[in-house]
């Protein structure tokens, strides 16, 4: 994994190795800023598997949540909104790949829901992150830091 060789090389600030190593690692960045929510969700799933040594208690049902965020965001983001009812529901306009209609009434209750939902999936990805012993980027959490926060 590229990341995990950057990490392992930026920790020992060998500076002879860290171009080398981001080179190696840029690819992988460009592709998370530009790939799908689903490939990265299953890009995210595969490097977790492949940490023997990580303890993730009902990681597949992580993942799991996690496509089914996703399936929702394309609906939420891509879908025809139609004005509400007299209920306050909106039944958007929505098909996906797989020809599946979405025909969930949206409301605000809804909304507040999903967005909880989603807060509670963030936390969890982050501590998958320190179940495999690092330290979330940009936190003083528990693990191991990937960099030494040396500028």
């Amino acid at each position: 994994m590229a990341c995990c060789r950057l990490f392992h090389v930026l920790r020992r600030s060998r500076d002879d190795e860290i171009e080398g190593a981001y080179e190696e690692w840029l690819p992988t960045l460009e592709k998370a800023l530009s790939d799908a929510l689903g490939r990265l969700i299953d890009t995210y799933n595969k490097v977790v598997r492949e940490h023997g040594d990580a303890q993730i208690g009902d990681f597949d049902l992580l993942v799991a949540d996690l496509k089914e965020a996703a399936a929702l965001r394309n609906a939420l983001c891509h879908g025809s909104w139609r004005a509400p009812n007299d209920a306050g529901q909106s039944v958007l306009f929505y098909v996906n790949r797989k020809k599946e209609i979405f025909d969930t009434p949206i409301d605000i209750a809804f909304l507040e829901q999903t967005q909880k939902s989603v807060t509670r999936l963030a936390a969890n990805v982050v501590s998958s992150v320190t179940a495999m012993g690092y330290q979330f980027p940009g936190s003083t959490g528990p693990g191991e830091p990937l960099m030494d926060g040396k500028a």
